[in-house]
């Protein structure tokens, strides 16, 4: 194999082929160095140096076919006169002390972007599962770590859970590309602190801001972007009173004593938590009328939970208000404490969350982002 096909096939430079081996189901590609030019001393710079022996590594290249591909390498060592130093010869198609070529990790990136997972792709090239997962972090942070701000206007703050809820991240997207920009540990003000820093050093000017009810959210808006418009979405607003649903629906049912009432209790929640009774079969419209009547507490949390949607189903923001302040007034009368609660946390906001309508109209760039 001569040297133009090895560098066209699989970018090696500066070795020569020597014989290939295939062994185990994979095939070797015995290589020894033939530098180009003077070697130098990577600690003083002398190309005074003396040979050291010799070393060898296993590369994994592209495969040929379906056959894992690997390169034996046969290393020249070196010795610095001036220093004492001791080196090896370098591997130019290799990123640092990486255990594969530059052509392989660009070809397991290739298969990611495709779609494939990452256990996919291990098991296509048979290596092992974290080396996949290393050459994506690799790549992800080269590319990502401190993605371009310029033009950045309309963001978005969230927050999810990894580790079965134990580590929580927090992430700013870019509503009008959809990009995500960061991405920080934890869920306090600290995880968005680095975020914060690179807007004002860069001077990037933040118009508005979406994000939850999170008090952490709100004052970190507040002290990075107090001329930002900081919006609440629909969808948090939603959960919440979803939430307020659930718990309720729980504590009538410890607050029950009949075994038939609590049994239709607990096996309706998913019906409970719907927003489209229109589309329930007969049998389930059945139930759901039969707790409206037996129950009256959950009768109130479910029309509450329906109602909701109507502060975005308004002409006006004039009128939004007006509804979203009815909604919690009604919250407040029926006496169910987690949706007092919700009603207070939402009178306390009412700003932010009526402002969605100053981005509602079809010529707002925003809308459908947030």
């Amino acid at each position: 194999m001569n040297a133009s096909l090895l560098n066209h096939l699989q970018g090696v430079k500066d070795y020569t082929f020597s014989g290939s081996v295939y062994k185990d189901k994979r095939l070797f590609l015995n290589l020894f160095y033939n530098p180009k030019g003077f070697c130098h001393c990577p600690n003083c710079r002398s190309r005074k140096l003396i040979k050291y022996g010799k070393v060898h590594r296993d590369i994994r290249a592209l495969p040929v076919g379906s056959t894992p591909t690997i390169l034996h390498l046969t290393l020249q060592r070196y010795q610095c006169k001036k220093c004492h130093h001791v080196f090896q010869s370098r591997i130019p198609f290799t990123n640092g002390e990486a255990s594969y070529t530059k052509k392989f990790q660009a070809y397991v990136l290739d298969l990611l972007r495709l779609g494939l997972t990452i256990s996919a792709v291990a098991r296509h090239l048979r290596i092992n599962w974290h080396v996949v997962k290393d050459i994506h972090k690799a790549h992800l942070h080269k590319h990502y770590r401190n993605p371009n701000l310029k033009g950045l206007r309309c963001i978005g703050i969230d927050e999810f859970a990894v580790h079965k809820g134990q580590i929580y991240k927090t992430i700013v997207v870019d509503h009008e590309t959809g990009r995500i920009v960061y991405v920080g540990n934890g869920r306090s003000k600290e995880a968005l602190a680095r975020f914060w820093r690179r807007v004002k050093r860069l001077k990037v000017k933040i118009e508005v801001v979406s994000s939850d009810l999170s008090a952490v959210f709100i004052s970190s808006v507040g002290q990075n972007a107090p001329d930002a418009i900081h919006v609440y979405d629909k969808f948090h607003i939603v959960q919440l009173v979803a939430q307020a649903m659930d718990k309720t629906r729980r504590s009538v049912y410890k607050q029950t004593t009949d075994m038939e009432q609590r049994k239709v209790i607990k096996g309706n929640r998913w019906m409970l938590l719907r927003k489209d009774p229109e589309k329930l079969d007969k049998k389930y419209k059945k139930r759901l009328d039969n707790i409206s009547e037996t129950n009256k507490p959950l009768a109130t949390a479910y029309y509450l939970y329906e109602d909701i949607d109507q502060i975005w189903m308004q002409k006006n923001k004039e009128e939004a208000l007006g509804q979203l302040e009815y909604w919690c007034r009604q919250a407040q009368e029926s006496k169910l404490y987690y949706f007092k609660k919700v009603a207070a946390s939402l009178m306390a906001r009412r700003t932010g969350i009526s402002v969605w309508y100053d981005y509602k109209t079809p010529k707002s760039e925003f809308y459908r982002k947030i």
